[in-house]
């Protein structure tokens, strides 16, 4: 996955027209990883009551714990005001985890979760090499379940799609008019904490 993420970023450096001038930069796409999205979170808080339950009542326990993270990658065109843009967030995350009993692993069950949200931003400070910003997105988030019980050998699939967002109240980005590090605080389908590359051409 970490190769993919290098050859995307370097893909995106190159597609760019590195003389542009930073009056001419409309678009932008950005790629990150984020940690604490509302999947996660929601997968934490269920898993943390379902272990009382089940622990108590027929034994079972949630073990191994696997998570990923949310990956983000967006497009945005800046309007005729330098300050606005409107675009859209396409976001990948995964949970996974095993069910034991008596030591014994009987089950295994993996999440993941796929968002498409669009989006605005709206840049407090947008400089040539510097930029303060808010973002807020909203859209669809579609969740995949496939549970496994290995004593059974047995298996099930599940699908549900969810509405879904992100408020990131504070977002700084730094670096060239082209190519910028940016690093993003607020909660949602992107997480509590995210960071990345972007590329403005």
């Amino acid at each position: 996955m970490k190769k993919i993420l290098v050859l995307v970023v370097v893909a995106m450096m190159t597609a760019i027209n590195v003389n542009a001038q930073s009056d001419d930069l409309k678009n932008e796409i950005s790629i990150s990883y984020g940690a604490g999205s509302v999947s996660m979170i929601g997968d934490g808080i269920g898993n943390s009551l379902g272990n009382g339950f089940f622990d108590s009542i027929l034994g079972y326990k949630w073990t191994n714990d696997k998570q990923f993270g949310s990956i983000g990658v967006e497009y945005f065109r800046h309007l005729n005001n330098p300050r606005l843009a409107v675009g859209g967030i396409v976001t990948f995350s995964r949970y996974g985890e095993d069910v034991e009993k008596d030591n014994q692993k009987i089950g295994e069950r993996t999440r993941c979760y796929i968002s498409l949200m669009p989006s605005v931003k709206y840049y407090w400070v947008n400089g040539r090499n510097f930029g303060f910003y808010s973002k807020v997105a909203a859209g669809a988030m579609l969740t995949t379940s496939k549970s496994k019980n290995l004593t059974a050998n047995t298996s099930s699939n599940d699908s549900k799609i969810f509405f879904t967002g992100q408020i990131s109240a504070i977002g700084l980005e730094a670096g060239s008019p082209n190519f910028r590090a940016f690093l993003e605080g607020g909660y949602g389908e992107q997480g509590i904490m995210l960071a990345g590359v972007r590329v403005k051409f």
